[in-house]
């Protein structure tokens, strides 16, 4: 599965919410741009599009930032990548619909359906914990 790098983006940002949402403090931009290398002014957009698709909020200020508008619980995966880049299915670009042509469309659409439940059934914070689980412990 690829994903662009929006979307990529998206992802990360959502995380690195759902990984400060028991705070209930907003994350600054800056901070999730330089924690994962994304362009700030791109994040910039890529928040805008998720608050106006409900999935953040924002507070203004000094002290201000983005959080999650739901518990990373309610959050899929399939959500975000939906609001990223809208939910294409597969088509067909030959010009005349045989069996064999139908043949691959039936199975292109049937490993869209697998990972569209995959990504349905994957919160942000069931991402969270897999990476916590992954996290390396360091014993002095």
């Amino acid at each position: 599965m690829k994903l662009s790098a929006r979307t990529e983006y998206a992802c990360l940002a959502m995380l690195q919410l759902a990984e400060g949402y028991s705070t209930g403090e907003p994350l600054q931009i800056r901070r999730i741009a330089d924690e994962h290398g994304i362009p700030s002014r791109f994040l910039v957009q890529i928040l805008l599009q998720l608050k106006s698709a409900a999935m953040v909020a924002s507070t203004r200020g000094a002290s201000g930032g983005y959080r999650l508008a739901r518990p990373p619980h309610e959050i899929t995966l399939a959500e975000v990548v939906d609001v990223m880049e809208g939910d294409d299915r597969p088509e067909s670009s030959a010009g005349k619909p045989t069996p064999l042509v139908r043949a691959v469309l039936d199975l292109c659409q049937e490993i869209d359906a697998l990972r569209r439940e995959r990504l349905e059934a994957t919160t942000l914070a069931d991402l969270v914990e897999m990476a916590d689980d992954r996290e390396p412990m360091w014993y002095i």
